[in-house]
């Protein structure tokens, strides 16, 4: 059964996803109306809940939930893109990860998620308000124990030491790459998100000339299927471009 403060993912029949905590009065959330929180308490989770015109089924919220449903101040890390970025980088419980470019918190959630409950993430962020903003987000989805933030420049130095990876997602990683090598472990994992191509190219050179090996790139396309009765097929749309993702290890 749900209990007062857990969090509770309102799922509704076309794929929408909302958080909110079971507890408190009537508060207006999104996709959902007026709710009293407190009114979840007691209910069995995989439970239905019928609301005004809607019916929603009550989920421990998953990281993916998670993920997608915190509020956005930036453009998020998608889960196909950070899912990708957990397994090629081998993050874990007690895995030491430090992250660059907090934006919203969506990947520093997943990895938190995936570091969890003996590992930890240490955050840099250049900007006071996404760090505000992502705090928030960490605090409402129970995850900030394990998120360690730092308003700085990691291009200007890593201070943490043998680590299990460094994952970056802003405009320049190849001005980290120096750093990250001294920070890693003797094998550890480095990743960049990276809108463009030309950010690719300069990063696999700083990648290169920094000893690294097993340098790659990666584009990962997401397509999802209609699947009836009487035949399946492809939809029509897919989840195209985000970023490519550039994947290395650490070497002594």
């Amino acid at each position: 059964m749900i209990r007062k403060g857990d969090l509770v993912a309102l799922a509704d029949d076309e794929g929408g996803r909302t958080l909110l905590r079971a507890e408190g009065g009537v508060q207006k959330h999104k996709g959902v109306g007026l709710l009293a929180g407190e009114r979840l308490v007691g209910l069995p989770w995989g439970g239905a809940l019928e609301h005004g015109s809607k019916r929603f089924r009550l989920l421990r919220p998953s990281i993916r939930d998670v993920t997608l449903g915190l509020a956005r101040k930036a453009q998020i890390v998608l889960p196909k893109d950070a899912s990708r970025i957990l397994f090629e980088c081998d993050i874990k419980a007690g895995s030491r990860v430090v992250e660059a470019g907090i934006g919203s918190g969506a990947l520093t959630s997943a990895l938190a998620w995936a570091v969890a409950p003996s590992g930890k993430v240490t955050t840099y962020e250049l900007r006071e308000d996404f760090l505000q903003w992502a705090r928030a987000n960490l605090d409402a989805s129970g995850l900030s124990p394990f998120v360690e933030t730092k308003q700085g420049d990691i291009t200007q130095g890593i201070a943490e030491r043998d680590l299990d990876a460094v994952v970056l997602d802003m405009p320049n990683p190849w001005d980290a790459v120096a750093h990250a090598k001294k920070a890693l472990r003797g094998d550890g994992h480095f990743c960049a998100y990276s809108p463009l191509v030309s950010q690719v190219e300069q990063t696999h050179k700083a990648l290169r000339e920094h000893g690294f090996i097993d340098v790659r790139t990666l584009e990962i396309i997401e397509r999802t299927w209609a699947v009836q009765e009487r035949g399946s097929r492809p939809d029509h749309e897919m989840l195209g471009h985000t970023a490519w993702l550039t994947f290395a290890r650490n070497a002594l």
